[in-house]
């Protein structure tokens, strides 16, 4: 029997994933750069905030490892998908702030304890459920890169913000989504490995066409 502190977290948190979805799907559709769109785009992050407050609370209580790795893993695209509001002059002389830095290497480690994790379950015999950590780790310590990169090579596409913007964002909703399917797991009747990547799987390729709508004005300086 849980204490009901934490029956009224869970009911909390159920009802900010409920209204996550809802949000974050008005903020893709309302037009950019619109109050709608803010206010949509508000709504979805601070509800996903206490999500990833809330989900840690309940993963160290419920001590499940796995799932303090995915709470930083998809809180890591929403905060800098948040953040890259605030660093939109990178391509001139902005530099970034000391929260951008550690919020990556927070990530950092997240991440690659997710691959590790990961690789300790398939040597444990976890078999083909073991890609879940490992995949989701791997795509972390990619974001992570991409992401801390052009805090050492300075950007020339002046439009990157909104890249990353566009990205955080729907990658946030891809984990939002993947976390409703695999709490309905007992009613849909595919395995495992499928609920956790599939929606990754299937919508990636809009956060690519999205981003192909931009003019590719991005270039580094290695």
């Amino acid at each position: 029997m849980e204490p009901i502190v934490v029956k009224i977290i869970v009911a909390v948190h159920v009802f900010a994933g409920v209204s996550s979805l809802i949000a974050g799907a008005c903020a893709m559709l309302l037009k950019t750069n619109t109050p709608k769109h803010r206010i949509a785009g508000k709504i979805y992050f601070w509800n996903m905030s206490y999500i990833f407050v809330s989900g840690l609370f309940l993963s160290i209580y419920r001590e499940s490892l796995f799932f303090i790795f995915i709470s930083f893993f998809v809180y890591h695209m929403l905060i800098t998908a948040y953040r890259s509001l605030k660093l939109k002059n990178l391509h001139k002389e902005q530099k970034p702030s000391n929260i951008d830095y550690v919020i990556d290497v927070v990530a950092g480690l997240a991440n690659l304890g997710f691959v590790v994790y990961g690789i300790k379950d398939y040597l444990n015999g976890a078999g083909v459920d073991a890609a879940i950590p490992i995949v989701f780790g791997l795509i972390g310590l990619r974001n992570v890169y991409l992401n801390a990169r052009k805090f050492f090579v300075k950007p020339t596409d002046p439009s990157l913000w909104l890249k990353n913007h566009i990205a955080g964002m729907i990658g946030s909703y891809i984990g939002a989504i993947t976390a409703f399917l695999v709490n309905q797991a007992e009613h849909i009747p595919l395995p495992n490995v499928v609920l956790w990547l599939g929606p990754t799987l299937i919508l990636v390729p809009f956060i690519i066409l999205e981003l192909k709508k931009l003019k590719p004005k991005f270039s580094v300086r290695y």
